[in-house]
């Protein structure tokens, strides 16, 4: 209770929603979790305002005063170096919801919007500077900003664990938006009409200072939200609010059967789309006194790729993610080489063998064309390589940096293999396979 509390205190409040601002949504919330944030907002309103001297928690409507935020202008008309201070940010308890939407499931997002008709800042502003190169631009007094129309947007990750069935928002970024900005500067080149003549022109300073004021605020304002909606989630267990069909795009594992069925039309495409065996690149190694050529390379075995793991498909709006973990394993590198030290040369077979190959991949396609496009590729582990050099003879010393410098090469060349062909014909694979049996 104390935690939600605190998250009633610091996060940022609605309005009663008896109008709702056109382009928002009503009932705000798409499910069941995002009406109770709905209501905990709405519940925090009269908190923004009036503090909670028990506790020493101030009003945070208004928001301030904050410390001193430098900020420049340099433009081709103007150059200005500036400094506000003792700013205040007003009219955050008068805040609507207009949309708050979590789609769960495995690294999902979560998006909000808020309105305000007027989001307005004041303080005290110091500046010095130059206008067309040439006529100085000074001054110090109050200054206000109005933005109308305004709101701000939200945007998050959202990790879920099945184990204890709870949801928490990862990396919560803000965005201001408005239709209109008004600065109004006190004083500036005196008191008098050049004052008024600059701030009828005040438009090419003012998304600087703004600006500036609003990188500052941002992150507290985005760290305040996200700590207080995650106060409320750890207290809400998922699978009891959401309903039979959200809780199925909870399951992890919902797509192996899904992904087992690609991995098997993958292995023939392999083969016949030359990847088993597969033709490695002619390398020359450089170990000083000793020179390795090396020719004829080929990799077997890339057609054996298959499911490693759970496979998860998630749709988010119109748009399904499929997560998957795949491996290859014994691997096979055949090699015919020359290497040469002084005036002794031998011919020599090279033989590579990789235990195994992890992979990680995630990738999207949209509910309309059901497309796959491959957004992340990750390489989650590379197993033992263990090399075989017949034919040295006199040069048999050479054996272990040879043998390692193979498998380094080894290495690169079945890693860029993986990154770049087979990523290929995995994405081929997908898109030949349907994912419409997924779209519910």
């Amino acid at each position: 209770m104390a935690a939600l509390i605190t998250f009633l205190l610091v996060t940022l409040s609605t309005s009663a929603l008896g109008q709702v601002p056109e382009g928002c949504i009503d009932p705000p919330g798409n499910n069941g979790v995002a009406d109770i944030i709905v209501q905990a907002l709405e519940a925090a309103r009269p908190l923004l305002v009036s503090g909670i001297p028990e506790l020493s928690i101030p009003p945070l409507d208004p928001f301030g005063p904050l410390p001193k935020i430098p900020f420049s202008v340099d433009t081709s008309g103007l150059w200005l170096e500036g400094m506000v201070n003792d700013t205040y940010v007003r009219n955050m308890a008068q805040f609507v919801t207009c949309s708050v939407n979590l789609t769960f499931g495995l690294a999902q997002k979560f998006d909000i919007e808020f309105r305000l008709q007027n989001f307005h800042i004041d303080g005290f502003y110091d500046v010095d500077g130059l206008a067309l190169s040439l006529f100085p631009i000074f001054g110090n007094g109050g200054f206000r900003i109005d933005t109308y129309d305004s709101g701000f947007t939200g945007g998050a990750k959202i990790s879920y664990n099945p184990i204890t069935d709870h949801a928490a928002l990862k990396d919560l970024s803000l965005d201001i938006f408005f239709a209109t900005m008004e600065l109004e500067m006190e004083c500036i080149l005196g008191c008098g009409d050049m004052s008024d003549i600059i701030n009828g022109a005040a438009s090419e300073i003012a998304p600087f200072m703004f600006n500036a004021i609003w990188d500052y605020i941002s992150p507290i304002l985005s760290t305040f939200l996200q700590d207080g909606i995650n106060d409320i989630l750890k207290n809400i267990s998922i699978s009891d609010i959401v309903t039979p069909v959200e809780r199925r795009a909870l399951e992890l594992g919902n797509a192996n059967e899904y992904l087992d069925l690609v991995m098997a039309n993958l292995g023939p495409m392999m083969e016949a789309g030359g990847l088993d065996p597969a033709p490695l690149p002619a390398a020359n190694l450089d170990l000083g006194t000793v020179v390795a050529d090396l020719y004829d390379g080929q990799l077997t075995g890339l057609s054996t790729i298959h499911r490693d793991g759970t496979c998860t498909l998630d749709r988010v709006a119109d748009w399904l993610f499929l997560y998957a973990n795949v491996a290859v394993e014994n691997l096979g590198v055949h090699q015919m080489g020359r290497v040469t030290s002084g005036d002794t040369t031998v011919e020599v077979e090279v033989d590579t063998t990789i235990s195994s190959v992890a992979l990680y991949f995630v990738a999207r396609g949209d509910v309309y064309s059901l497309e796959a496009d491959i957004d992340q590729f990750i390489i989650s582990e590379f197993g033992k390589i263990d090399v075989r050099i017949d034919g040295l003879g006199s040069l048999d010393y050479i054996m272990s940096p040879l043998a390692e410098a193979v498998a380094n090469l080894v290495r690169d060349n079945v890693s860029r293999l993986l990154e770049t062909k087979v990523k290929q014909a995995i994405q081929d694979a997908l898109n030949e396979t349907p994912w419409s049996m997924f779209d519910d």
